[in-house]
């Protein structure tokens, strides 16, 4: 009798599992236990398979701390037919390719005529489930037995898994899940069946080309379709369009496609940035051959491109199945508050593979009944902070330790003596010297903070470094005129002899007269036309048809408003019938951000020779400077954020009252944008920011 039989009918007896002769059930309120039971005694006295027993008990011990929220509570077939119908094209163009023969050209008009007719159509949306439940209530016999079955397969076929010992196998290909809380689970065999085909885990030579075979699957089969319209998440089919997916959702589908079709893969983390908002999930794989962890983007990028954003973000987590601990949630005293980004059982800092760690430990002389404290670092969105690593108090000494602390950071010492954070020392930042840690206090700060003064801010996020290139790269270039308009005669009106600050700031020409064609000249060695917004300008009074109001120059400090009536009489020349005919160009299009950086000149065409005395022109830039008409708010450093008021830009500065000296600050946009970064104020009442200017990154 073959085992599928055995199967079925070692079910029908449940007297016998539940015997008290099975082990591993965790006791959990929310556990469907005869589910659990039934996957535990047919791996013990069906197939008795050990190692198979030893899985299934891994699995189910560590479920109460895992959920899923969303399932499919009843399938569309109209969803089932379209997937398949999908997979089925493309499997039909790239079957026996490799990336040598790869159809790409075939697959471009194929993919272009098919989107064009999905999406002039509306796909149904699945019926979903959006309750978040424990895996021991959602999970059955059928699901994790088919689950571990393909696990086991793939371990001893797959040759990037079969030199993993079976503690490495638990964690890096048995799970069915890699991030906490996401829903749709599947098993999988049910991803090895329907991507297998086309990642060649089996025969493929090496790791980086099996994750190019995956990208181009998925990514292919996204474009078949593009955007169906459909309103939800619908699990594994959102795989088959561009309608959702963000990198959690990218993450979470490369590690579970690509474990289930042999390849060791994790899912890692950023708590968040150095200097920017935001955070980002990533893979990460496995190379036994060098026993190394490789990270990558599932779907655009590949083991071995490099770590890409690592030297900006705080500490990297790995998404583990089985809880570590040395987290937060087992270290911390029994009602001690943990901030809801670290408690979390199921992580693992694996920063210092990524980027350079040091331990540090610092004096704790607060009275308290908490176990640990943190270091956090500025966080735009949330309240200006966020912890980002822990450290276990020692009451005995009155010190913390960190033991995975990042240097050229900012940090803020905290712990949590309820739901709010407190400090217990200075902001302050690690350099490292002969190898070892130097901690520094943000300079500027913690000597004036009893006197107040008027301060005037222009910026709330430094100059970026690329950005002063860019500014740097228009040094050599000249503003032209020809007389006969094809600048065979062309002469040097103005020639830019030093790096353009990022504000539109009007410049005179040093030769005036009247030119049929004006152009911007780039360097030779630096051929790019790096100007985000270009006006010509001329005076009002020659009354030319073609011209129309000017844009305002920037405004920087009270003593520039005087500028405002001096260059009231300019306007600016079109070579078009309207501006609308000018403005889709990038240099005339009013974004900071854009430029016609990848050529080299930029030409006014005028139909008559006409005079320009004046450019008003800005180099591109991040467009991080004071905003007309936003509204800013002013904070400060003391133990917490506090404010300073808000205010609204009448120009490109802001000025605030009342302000404590000797602090760190941080200027808010509350009208738009996301890059905003803390600073200080030097002697001169200058900024000076935290990175760029303070910590040399």
């Amino acid at each position: 009798m073959n085992i599928k039989n055995l199967r079925h009918i070692f079910i029908a007896f449940p007297i016998l599992i539940m015997s008290g002769c099975v082990k591993g059930l965790p006791d959990h309120e929310d556990a469907d236990a005869w589910e659990m039971y039934r996957t535990l005694a047919y791996y013990k006295y069906v197939e008795r398979d050990t190692l198979k027993y030893a899985a299934a008990q891994y699995l189910i011990e560590n479920m109460p701390y895992h959920s899923s929220k969303a399932r499919i509570y009843k399938d569309n077939d109209t969803l089932a037919r379209w997937q398949h119908e999908t997979d089925s094209i493309y499997y039909s163009f790239v079957h026996g390719c490799t990336m040598k023969n790869f159809p790409w050209d075939t697959l471009w008009h194929v993919k272009k005529t098919r989107r064009e007719l999905i999406e002039a159509d509306t796909l149904p949306d699945a019926i979903v489930d959006h309750r978040m439940l424990c895996d021991l209530k959602e999970l059955n016999f059928d699901f994790l037995t088919e689950h571990i079955d393909n696990a086991f397969r793939v371990w001893h076929e797959s040759p990037f898994a079969r030199k993993l010992t079976f503690d490495e196998f638990k964690e890096y290909i048995l799970p069915y899940r890699c991030i906490e809380g996401y829903g749709f689970n599947e098993t999988g065999k049910t991803y090895h069946d329907l991507f297998a085909k086309y990642v060649m885990a089996d025969t493929t030579a090496d790791i980086r080309t099996t994750i190019q075979y995956y990208n181009a699957a998925v990514n292919n089969l996204r474009d078949l379709n593009g955007k169906t319209h459909r309103t939800h998440l619908a699990g594994i089919y959102d795989l088959y369009s561009r309608d959702f997916h963000d990198c959690v959702d990218i993450a979470n589908y490369g590690c579970n496609i690509l474990r289930a079709c042999g390849l060791p893969v994790v899912v890692e983390y950023n708590i968040c940035y150095r200097s920017l908002p935001g955070r980002h999930y990533h893979c990460s794989v496995y190379n036994d051959s060098t026993g190394t962890w490789q990270t990558f983007n599932a779907e655009s990028s590949l083991p071995g491109d490099g770590d890409w954003a690592f030297a900006e973000t705080a500490n990297v987590y790995r998404t583990t199945y089985a809880p570590q601990k040395n987290t937060p949630p087992f270290l911390k005293a029994d009602d001690e508050y943990v901030p809801e980004i670290l408690n979390r059982p199921c992580i693992k800092d694996v920063t210092s593979y990524l980027a350079p760690t040091t331990s540090i430990t610092l004096p704790f002389k607060e009275q308290t009944a908490n176990n640990l404290a943190y270091l956090a670092t500025f966080h735009k969105t949330n309240d200006g902070l966020i912890p980002v690593t822990w450290g276990k108090i020692d009451k005995k000494n009155a010190t913390v330790t960190f033991e995975n602390a990042m240097p050229d950071m900012l940090y803020f010492p905290v712990y949590y003596p309820d739901n709010g954070h407190k400090e217990f020392g200075d902001p302050f930042f690690i350099e490292m010297a002969d190898n070892l840690p130097v901690i520094r206090k943000v300079p500027y700060t913690g000597h004036t903070k009893n006197t107040r003064s008027t301060v005037i801010l222009t910026r709330k996020y430094p100059r970026k470094p690329n950005m002063k290139r860019v500014a740097e790269e228009l040094v050599g270039g000249r503003f032209i005129g020809s007389v006969k308009g094809d600048f065979s005669d062309a002469v040097t009106l103005l020639e830019i002899k030093e790096p353009p600050v990022p504000a539109l700031l009007t410049y005179p020409l040093n030769r005036k007269g009247r030119y049929k064609s004006y152009r911007f000249q780039a360097s030779e060695e630096h051929p790019y036309a790096h100007i985000s917004i270009l006006e010509w300008l001329t005076p009002d009074k020659y009354r030319y048809n073609n011209t129309m109001p000017a844009l305002r120059r920037h405004i920087l400090s009270p003593a520039d408003t005087a500028l405002l009536g001096r260059e009231s009489g300019l306007v600016r020349l079109m070579d078009a019938d309207s501006w609308d005919k000018m403005s889709w160009k990038a240099e005339y299009d009013g974004n900071m951000q854009t430029a016609p950086s990848p050529y080299p000149n930029i030409t006014l065409w005028l139909k008559e020779p006409q005079i320009v005395t004046h450019v008003r022109f800005s180099p591109k830039n991040a467009d991080n400077g004071i905003c007309a008409g936003n509204e800013y708010e002013l904070h400060y450093w003391n133990n917490g954020w506090h404010s300073c008021g808000t205010v609204r830009a009448k120009y490109e500065y802001v000025e605030f009252e009342n302000v404590p000296q000797g602090c760190l600050y941080w200027l808010e946009n509350r009208t738009q944008g996301g890059e905003e970064m803390p600073f200080v104020l030097d002697e001169h009442g200058l900024q000076k920011f935290i990175y760029y200017d303070i910590i040399k990154i």
